[in-house]
This record gives structure tokens, C-alpha cells and sequence, in this order.
């Protein structure tokens, strides 16, 4: 799709808007506040946590980890994770019959700080359930979904149809596509626990029914984190959005740093 003539890219840009959306991310036990903007268009996505700080772009099937900082990014596609996970695994699988010795209270102590259970310990099986209760999110009616494992609460989500945020069609398309490539990169890493992150961190849409305005994580029984919906729009998106900037250098992504 970039490797077109101009006219022809400047069409498809305008032809099918992209979106923009900004989330908050608050830290509930009194730590900072971050503003996460996401933008999708045509399968692409950006996002930034923090303005020339970093940036984390999706196109053509490959993440590219951009730092302004030193003007270098690494990309990883599945051939690159392939290579990765055959350097690592010998490494993973030390660490999982390590991690296997801990003390209750160290296994506890790693968990909390994973925010999901290690190896050694029975997966939990994790529900998404959709509840009757209802609230109204920066202006947007929705309904609460938990999200469970083994019984206990770790997530809620209040949900609005996807139809009902304008531009949703292109970051749903996106993160859909992100998603399948970051599931498939990790299933060759012998490391069951970092499975479970990435399984956590990309909810499916289709399980939740729609997007989350708001989300809320438990630890323990209470709130730790909450994320919220501050805007989305549609709008036609520059391409120079999703193409690395000129003069950077790309960088192997297993080099000492």
C-alpha cells in the first residue's frame, strides 16, 4: 500500500479517513498521570506516549520501536522475532525452572509485578462477562464487562458498540492486525508467562462487544490503574505519520545496548 505513486496514495488517503484517538492512563494509588495518542489508517497504526520521547509504529506487518532520543528504531517482524526466540529460549527456559524454586512469597511478589501468574503455577482460566450495569463515560452510555480469572476480578471495561465511535471501523482494522502478528511472534518464545501479557494487553474486541471507554485494573481485589477515553475523531491522516523519520538509523534489535 505505501509503495504506490502519489496520486494514487493521495486518493486512498482521502478516500478513507483515518482516526485519532487519545486515552489517559492514572495511576490510582496517587502516581502521574499519561496521555496515549493512537492513530490508525488503512491496517497502520502510531503511538506515542509522550511526544519525541518514543514512538511504536504498525505497517506492513512489522513493529517499528522508534527512539527520538538517539533518532533510531528497531523493527520486528515475524522472521526477526523467528531469529529472537531461537537466541532466548535456552535463556527462557533457565528462568522458568528458576522461577520455578520461588517461595510463595516470592512468586507472589513477581506475579504482582507481572500483573499475571508465572510458570509453575496452573493457568488460570480467564472469563469475560458482560454485566447489566451501565454508566456514562465523558459523554458515552455504556455497560461494564469483567474480566476474570480463575473467579477473581482483574480487569472491568465499560463498552460501547464499536458503531458508536466515529472512526472505530479504523482502529479496530489496526489493532486487529497488530494483534495477530504480536500472537504469532510470541508463540515461538518458550515462556508461557509472556504469553499471558501479551494475551492480557490485547483484549479482543469481539469477546468485550465493543470498545472500552473505560478500564479499570484490579490487584488484589482493588483498582491499581485506570485508562480512559479522552477523544476519538475521524480524520484524513498524513502518511508521514506511519513512515520512519529521515536520518535514522535502524538498529538490530538483540545488540548490546
Amino acid at each position: 500500500m505505501l509503495v504506490r505513486t502519489l496520486p494514487l496514495l493521495f486518493l486512498a488517503l482521502t478516500a478513507h479517513a483515518g482516526t485519532k484517538m487519545e486515552t489517559v492512563s492514572r495511576d490510582l494509588s496517587g502516581g502521574r498521570s499519561t496521555t496515549v495518542n493512537t492513530w490508525a489508517q488503512g491496517g497502520m497504526m502510531r503511538v506515542e506516549t509522550q511526544a519525541n520521547e518514543s514512538t511504536v509504529l504498525f505497517k506492513d506487518d512489522t513493529i517499528y520501536a522508534i527512539s527520538h532520543k538517539d533518532k533510531s528504531y528497531v523493527a520486528m517482524d515475524r522472521a526477526s522475532m523467528k531469529r529472537m526466540a531461537e537466541q532466548l529460549n535456552p535463556a527462557l527456559q533457565m528462568l522458568q525452572e528458576r522461577m520455578k524454586t520461588m517461595t510463595p512469597e516470592q512468586r507472589a511478589q513477581m506475579e504482582k509485578m507481572l500483573g499475571t501468574r508465572i510458570p509453575g503455577a496452573q493457568e488460570a482460566p480467564t472469563e469475560i462477562k458482560r454485566t447489566s450495569r451501565n454508566d456514562k463515560i465523558n459523554g458515552y452510555s455504556c455497560t461494564y464487562v469483567e474480566v476474570r480469572e480463575a473467579g477473581v476480578l482483574t480487569d472491568e471495561l465499560c463498552v460501547v458498540p464499536a458503531n458508536a465511535l466515529k472512526g472505530s471501523a479504523e482502529l479496530m482494522n489496526s489493532a486487529q492486525k497488530m494483534s495477530a502478528l504480536l500472537q504469532d511472534m510470541m508463540a515461538g518464545m518458550d515462556a508461557p508467562w509472556m504469553k499471558q501479557m501479551v494475551q492480557k494487553q490485547l483484549q479482543n474486541f469481539e469477546a468485550l462487544g465493543g470498545i472500552p471507554v473505560v478500564s479499570r485494573h484490579f490487584v488484589d481485589g482493588k483498582p491499581q490503574n485506570e485508562t480512559s477515553l479522552s477523544n476519538i475523531s475521524s480524520q484524513t491522516l498524513a502518511a508521514s505519520l506511519f513512515e520512519i523519520p529521515a536520518g535514522y538509523t535502524k538498529k538490530d534489535m538483540m545488540a548490546p545496548r
